[in-house]
Parts: C-alpha cells; structure tokens; sequence
C-alpha cells in the first residue's frame, strides 16, 4: 500500500469516529443513550436551532418582572370643582362677568348713554332672567327715561322672583303710582310697609301717592317725616314743596323746593314752581332766573 493509500484510510477512520461532544453525551446520559440532534436530518437541526435563536431573542426582549421595591404607586386622579350660580339669583348659572357687566350699565348711564345700558342690562337678562339685581336696575333706568310702562314690566318680572322684597315692592308700588292706578298701588305699598313699618323708601313712596291723589294734607305730613330723617331724599322734598304750594302755604313751599333743586339740579318741574313763587312775591329777575334754569334742566 502505497503512502496515498495509508493516507485515505487514515481519513475515513477519522470520519467514522464520533465527536467528542456525542461521546460525553453518551457517558452524561448513560450507556446506549442515543444523540437525538445526531439521529436528526441536518436541515431539521437547522429549523430548530433557528426556532431556539428566535425564542431567545423574543426571551431578551421582554423587560424584567419588576421587584416589590421597584413598583411606584400611582398618583391619585386630580379632584377639580365646578363653579354654580349663585342660589339668589334662581339657582341657575350665571357667568362671571355678568356683575361686571352690571357696573358697565351703571356706568354707561352716569355717562349719558341710556340706551347703551339698555342692551347690557338686556344681555344680562337673556342669559339669566332670574337675576332680581338686573331687573331692578332696568326697571330704575325706565323711570328715569319716563317709560313707566316698561319699567312696570321689569318690577312686575322681579316681584314675581321675590314676592317679599321690599324694594321690589316700593318700586312696583311707585311705578302703579305714576301710571295712575292709584288703588293697585295702594295695596302693593300697604304690603311693603306691613313686612318693614319703618323703611323711608315705603314712606316717601305712600306720601307721593297722596299727592297724586290730591290728597295734599296727607302727603305733606308723611313726606315732612321723610325729609327729616332723610335731608338727602330729593323727591320727598319736591312733592312735600308741591304740596306745600297746594296748600297755599307759599313761604314754606319755597324754602322746601329750594332744597330739592340743591338735591337735583335737573328738576325742571321744581325751577318751575320757584318761577311762579317769586312771582307771587313780585320778584321778577328771580322769577325769570328760574323759569330760564327749568329750561336748561329740561334741555339737558
């Protein structure tokens, strides 16, 4: 045999000899405990080495179990609270700026602009009718712009809100006044004085409704009482002068619708009837100086 032919036979004894690691398989698992992976096709080896290779990547993916130390308690859910109307005003929402727009109005009037408080003050209303204050103030600003009737609209609206609301019941009962139902009024501002027998609004109120029924005795004993317990109450001083001059009682008329000018420069009425006192008194310039400031006061 030549030296190739010791060299191939050497190399196909080497071949037939099993691995090392099927050996120590063998001795780990016993005497005649077959290599399974061995026995195996090497294409079946290659899907489930690459089925192994697969798991332990998915296996390195998954994050670990958290410890009892690692695990942080999450924070409570945020406790938020919702604004509501206030309860005076019907319970029913009512947006913030609603007060601001109320002092708007206000101050839209001081101003000289009726009209604009009008549309505030109607806003306000349409977003929330149950606000009495809103009423209330509309109601005042017809009076002043001499709408009795729409300002009977606002009282009446507010009464029904509150049916004890003496304010609500001096201004309904002034209003039925001015628009000559005389025995509605009566009632409304009876009423009033029986829930608060001292209010001065009440009293000044029923006293002008004396005047207005020619009652002048009556009306210059109730207003005589408001104007010294209220030397600022403006209207009590024109009608106690007015009835005053009804009563022929001219000196004391004078003096007291003097006062009411001072109280309210813009009182045509009142510069009038100073007119025809001084005239009375055969003082013409006086006389002629008040009739040219009721006319101012009427043109302003």
């Amino acid at each position: 045999m030549d030296d190739r032919t010791e060299h191939d036979a050497d190399q196909s004894a080497h071949e037939q000899d099993p691995p090392e690691s099927a050996v120590e398989g063998e001795e780990g698992s016993g005497e005649g405990a077959p290599d399974r992976a061995a026995e195996e096709p090497l294409d079946q080896q290659g899907d489930l080495l690459e089925g192994l290779d697969e798991e332990a990547v998915e296996a390195e993916d998954l994050p670990s179990e958290p410890t009892h130390e690692e695990v942080e308690p999450e924070p409570p859910p945020a406790v938020t609270f919702e604004m509501v109307g206030d309860p005076g005003d019907g319970g029913m929402p009512i947006p913030p700026p609603a007060g601001e727009r109320l002092t708007r109005a206000r101050d839209l009037l001081e101003s000289g602009q009726p009209k604009e408080a009008i549309a505030v003050y109607r806003d306000v209303l349409t977003e929330n009718p149950a606000s009495l204050r809103a009423r209330i103030q509309l109601g005042e600003l017809y009076v002043s712009l001499g709408s009795q009737e729409q300002a009977l609209e606002q009282f009446e609206a507010a009464q029904a809100l509150e049916p004890e609301n003496v304010e609500v019941l001096v201004h309904l009962g002034a209003t039925l006044g001015a628009l000559a139902k005389y025995s509605e009024a009566e009632v409304i501002l009876r009423r009033a004085l029986r829930l608060q027998p001292e209010s001065i609004p009440a009293r000044a109120a029923m006293g002008i409704l004396h005047f207005r029924r020619g009652v002048y005795q009556q009306a210059e004993l109730d207003l005589k009482k408001v104007c010294e317990e209220d030397p600022e109450h403006a209207a009590a001083f024109f009608y106690r002068g007015e009835a005053l001059n009804r009563l022929s009682r001219h000196d004391e008329a004078l003096e007291v619708l003097e006062r009411a000018t001072v109280l309210d420069p813009y009182n045509a009425k009142a510069f009038y009837t100073l007119g025809i006192l001084y005239d009375r008194r055969h003082l013409p310039e006086e006389a002629a100086a008040m009739y040219r400031r009721s006319r101012e006061a009427q043109s302003s």
